[in-house]
C-alpha cells in the first residue's frame, strides 16, 4: 500500500493513534479481562525483581549467623554426598518458619512447608564463629601451599625446565618478586 497522496510523512515516531488519511483503526482493549484463573497482577507484590535471585540482604541475616546456598540437586538428581559434607561442617537447612519466619515467602511461596530451596540449592545456616574459624583455616592452608611452592622455586625445582636448575649460577639469578594490588570490594548496601 502506497502512502496517500498529499499527506506529509513527517517524523517516523511509533504511535497508537491512527494516521491521518489512512483507514487504520485504533484497537480498543477492555479495562478488565475475564480469565478462568485469578489474575496474578492484582495480588502481586510491588518489589522489583533482583538480578541475583539468591541474594539475601545483609539486614535480613540473623545476628551471629552465616547463610550459604548449598547444592542439593543437579538436574533433579540428589547430591547427597555433597550436601552431607556441608552438614558435617555444621551447616543446617533453613525452613520458612525459622528465624521468626523472616525468609517465609522470600525464595518460595509463603507458608510452604520444608526447607527453603531455589533452583536445586538449599539455604543453610550456621553460627558465624564456625564460619570465621573455617575462613582462618582456609587462609592458613593457602599460605602454606604458597610457601611450599616458593621454597621449591628458590631451590631450583622449576617444572618444565630441562636444564640443571640446581646449579649455583642458576640459583643466584632465580628471584621471586611479590607485588600487591588494591582490589575494590563492593559493599552490600541492603
Amino acid at each position: 500500500m502506497a502512502w496517500p497522496k498529499g499527506v506529509k510523512r513527517g517524523s517516523r515516531i511509533a504511535t497508537s493513534a491512527p494516521i491521518a488519511g489512512t483507514n487504520q483503526e485504533q484497537v480498543k482493549t477492555p479495562l478488565r479481562w475475564n480469565m478462568k484463573a485469578q489474575a496474578n497482577w492484582e495480588t502481586m507484590d510491588g518489589r522489583e525483581d533482583s538480578v541475583d535471585r539468591f541474594h539475601v540482604p545483609a539486614n535480613m541475616i540473623p545476628e551471629g549467623m552465616s547463610l550459604q546456598w548449598v547444592t542439593s540437586q543437579v538436574y533433579g538428581q540428589e547430591q547427597t554426598q555433597h550436601r552431607a559434607e556441608f552438614e558435617r561442617k555444621g551447616w543446617t537447612p533453613v525452613h520458612g518458619e525459622d528465624f521468626d519466619g523472616r525468609f517465609d515467602g522470600m525464595f518460595m511461596p509463603k507458608g510452604q512447608e520444608g526447607e527453603i530451596s531455589n533452583g536445586g540449592l538449599v539455604l543453610m545456616a550456621r553460627p558465624k564463629e564456625l564460619t570465621d574459624a573455617a575462613h582462618k583455616r582456609d587462609l592458613r592452608k593457602a599460605r602454606e601451599q604458597l610457601a611450599i611452592k616458593e621454597a621449591a622455586l628458590r631451590g631450583g625445582d622449576i617444572p618444565g625446565v630441562s636444564l640443571d636448575t640446581t646449579h649455583p649460577s642458576v640459583l643466584a639469578v632465580t628471584k621471586l618478586n611479590r607485588s600487591y594490588e588494591r582490589v575494590a570490594v563492593p559493599q552490600d548496601d541492603d
